[in-house]
């Protein structure tokens, strides 16, 4: 078989436990499961426009050596008529 990756989302119980039942469509058969679980953010923590709070206040200023190259010469072309 081929390895597949499927994503789905849940929600934990109050105790942190994710209760997950995945078709996979191999009946009586052994299979490897790799899960990795990320934190999607909460309507709360983000603003209005669906940014995380804080997120260009953290963002402005992190790149401060960053600086634009020379951009060389433009070349001299006839003018228009």
């Amino acid at each position: 078989m081929a390895t597949e990756t499927r994503e789905t989302r849940g929600h934990t119980t109050h105790e942190g436990t994710l209760n997950l039942s995945v078709n996979v469509g191999i009946p009586d058969a052994d299979v490897a499961v790799t899960i990795r679980v990320q934190s999607l953010p909460t309507p709360r923590d983000l603003d209005k426009n669906g940014w995380p709070v804080g997120y260009f206040e953290e963002v402005v200023g992190s790149m401060p050596d960053l600086e634009r190259g020379p951009q060389g010469s433009f070349e001299e072309r006839l003018a228009l008529e």
